[in-house]
C-alpha cells in the first residue's frame, strides 16, 4: 500500500524546492465522502485515487489570502464535482461524450487539468492524461489526441520525485 503523505511530501520538496509555499493537507476522506462525490461526478473513481483520499484528501500550498489561485494541487473530494463540472464543460460541446468520461483532479493552476479517462466501454484508459486548453480548438472533428497528452503510468509514479 503506498504511503500517500510520504509520496506527497516527497513530491513536494523536490516540485516545489524553490517556492517558498509550504504544503497543506486534506485529512483523511471517509468512504461515505468519496462515494458522494463519485455519484455525482458520475464515473468510478479508481483504487488510487480513493486509496490517496483515504489518507489525504487534497494537496496545495499555502497561498496568500488574497490570492485569486486555488491553494489545491491534487483536488479534495469536497470541490472535485464543480473542478470535473468545470473542465467537462469546456469540451461538451464539441466532445460530449469524452466530457462526461474524463475525470479530472489534479489542478495546474493555467487551465489545463489531469487525471483518469474512460473508453467508450467504461473502462478506465492506463495512465493520466492532461487536457492542455492552450491546445483545445472548440472544433467537433479535432482530434483529442491534439489536446490530451498522457503520463504512462499510475498516480504514485507520477508523484514519485
Amino acid at each position: 500500500m503506498t504511503n500517500w503523505l510520504d509520496l506527497i511530501t516527497r513530491h513536494h520538496a523536490a516540485a516545489q524546492a524553490d517556492s517558498g509555499y509550504e504544503p497543506i493537507f486534506g485529512d483523511a476522506a471517509s468512504l461515505e465522502r468519496i462515494d458522494d462525490a463519485q455519484a455525482t461526478i458520475g464515473v468510478p473513481i479508481p483504487t488510487e485515487l480513493r486509496d490517496l483520499y483515504r489518507s489525504v484528501d487534497g494537496y496545495g500550498l499555502q497561498m496568500d489570502p488574497e490570492s485569486m489561485l486555488s491553494p489545491w494541487f491534487i483536488v479534495p473530494t469536497s470541490e472535485l464535482a464543480d473542478f470535473v463540472a468545470t473542465h467537462r464543460s469546456t469540451i461538451a460541446d464539441t466532445h460530449n461524450r469524452l466530457s462526461k468520461r474524463f475525470l479530472p483532479f489534479i489542478d495546474w493552476a493555467n487551465g489545463d487539468a489531469m487525471g483518469y479517462i474512460y473508453d467508450r466501454d467504461g473502462d478506465l484508459v492506463d495512465g493520466l492524461h492532461i487536457f492542455s486548453h492552450e491546445l483545445y480548438r472548440y472544433e467537433e472533428d479535432q482530434d483529442p489526441g491534439d489536446f490530451f497528452r498522457s503520463f504512462d503510468g499510475s498516480l504514485a509514479e507520477f508523484l514519485e520525485p
